[in-house]
């Protein structure tokens, strides 16, 4: 019969019910995560890129990323990088046709936030247009808000 330490390794239906209980809400988190899950390190931002693509790893490339590495000859719970996927041999980590790639947070959230600018610019700049070029050509315009009340004319 196992010891009380190895308790844990095996099967279920040797687990006292507080253990299996125990296992099974351990079990439940794990399926609730993404396989592609990864939580980087502190001031890292990581993006899971397509590895045959070279215009995708280019782009990546461009904006400061790298690819991520790590030393596979640490404990998994003490490398940069906590994911379920397992690390390769060259330190790399690899599912299916994407690796993962890392780069400065700062500098990632600077191209979300610039990005997320440009695309917030371009109705109100369309909706500006629309009003000046009825203006000049006096034709009558109006703004609704959500309640569907005019607000401007």
């Amino acid at each position: 019969m196992a010891d009380k330490e190895n308790k844990a390794d095996t099967p279920a239906k040797y687990l006292s019910k507080e253990e299996r209980e125990k296992r099974y809400e351990e079990l439940r988190n794990r399926l609730s995560q993404s396989r592609i899950y990864v939580k980087p390190p502190a001031g890292v931002a990581c993006r899971w890129v397509r590895r045959e693509d070279s215009n995708d790893i280019s782009y990546h490339e461009w904006m400061g990323f790298v690819i991520a590495k790590d030393d596979p000859e640490v404990p998994k719970d003490k490398r940069r990088f906590q994911t379920a996927i397992p690390i390769r041999s060259d330190g790399t980590y690899i599912i299916g046709d994407v690796i993962l790639m890392e780069c400065s947070e700062d500098d990632y959230k600077f191209f979300i936030d610039e990005r997320l600018k440009a695309a917030n610019a371009t109705p109100q700049a369309a909706k500006e247009g629309f009003r000046q070029n009825a203006e000049q050509r006096e034709v009558p315009t109006f703004e609704r808000n959500k309640s569907g009340a005019v607000i401007r004319s």
